[in-house]
């Protein structure tokens, strides 16, 4: 019988697929660049506050110790909105000031520091015959609390009633400072006023932003920032609604916020109010915070002449 011989065949094993090089390029970018961006991101709009407000905490700052006879302060003491107690001082006019006008600087700083980091340039704008009324932040200083847009709104608000109610000066007489983020406070308390139709002497603004929004694109223009924000400041649309004078200095080195964003800003100010134009102040080679009250001198007693005059 005939046998035939079979030959037995290896088992079939499929070819494995060819290895698709843009499914590991993608692979990286989502290990390397979409995780890390997603969290860096997430982690700075979850921590945006502490990023924006950064505060001196101290114990108690009082008055008599900073106190002296050529630059006399008192202590300044308001029940705020959630009934936080702020505190802050009164600079009273140099003595030595040949001026009689009566007149008052409602100061509002930056976003970091206490008022302590404030005081020479406070004594330096009563040498210009001015009083003025510095008051910390809620969470700044010696005062509790945590701050944010509405809550520095409502605060700003309580120190312009101690201003006109406790220390007798008139809308007229008084003239609202505002430095960087303060600046931004500053703007919406005038804007208030001007629609209730006391507003303040002027409007002085040093290094301040357009919008909290602008800023931040400036600085991070990968991330959309700007969408997510707590505390917009949308400045540039609130100050056209201004009715008073409008000072604004800006340095041309300022590494926060640009020169062109405190440009921007000032372009939307009112063109005149009372008869006084606005008027823009560049600081060649100044950068954020080198601007001092000093630089500021001679507009702010131009300004101050134009007032008394209207």
């Amino acid at each position: 019988m005939r046998h035939d011989v079979v030959t037995p065949q290896p088992a079939f094993t499929p070819a494995k697929p060819p290895r698709l090089w843009w499914r590991v390029l993608l692979r990286l970018a989502l290990i390397f660049i979409a995780v890390p961006y997603v969290a860096v991101g997430g982690l700075m709009i979850f921590m945006q506050r502490q990023l924006l407000f950064v505060p001196t905490k101290t114990g108690p700052l009082p008055a008599a110790e900073y106190s002296t006879a050529a630059n006399p302060m008192e202590d300044v003491t308001l029940t705020a909105a959630n009934g936080v107690v702020l505190h802050g001082w009164h600079f009273r006019k140099s003595p030595d000031e040949a001026r009689s006008t009566k007149r008052l600087v409602l100061y509002f700083p930056g976003n970091a520091g206490c008022r302590r980091d404030r005081m020479n340039d406070c004594r330096d704008y009563t040498q210009l015959g001015c009083e003025v009324l510095l008051m910390d932040y809620r969470g700044y200083g010696d005062n509790d609390g945590s701050p944010s847009e509405s809550l520095l709104t409502a605060d700003a608000r309580r120190a312009w009633m101690y201003a006109t109610q406790n220390l007798g000066y008139p809308p007229e007489q008084i003239v609202i400072f505002g430095e960087s983020l303060g600046g931004a406070v500053a703007i919406r308390l005038a804007v208030e006023l001007s629609a209730e139709g006391d507003p303040p002497a002027a409007l002085v603004l040093n290094s301040t932003f357009a919008s909290m929004g602008d800023t931040v694109a400036w600085h991070f223009p990968a991330y959309p920032f700007r969408y997510f924000l707590l505390d917009p400041f949308p400045s540039i649309q609130r100050i056209p609604q201004v009715m008073c004078p409008v000072l604004q200095f800006h340095g041309t080195a300022d590494e926060t916020v640009p020169f062109s964003h405190g440009e921007r800003l000032f372009a939307k100010a009112p063109a005149s109010a009372h008869g006084i134009p606005k008027h823009f102040v560049t600081i060649p080679n100044a950068g954020h915070n080198m601007i001092s009250a000093a630089d500021m001198t001679e507009a702010m007693r131009t300004l101050f002449d134009q007032i008394d005059q209207h």
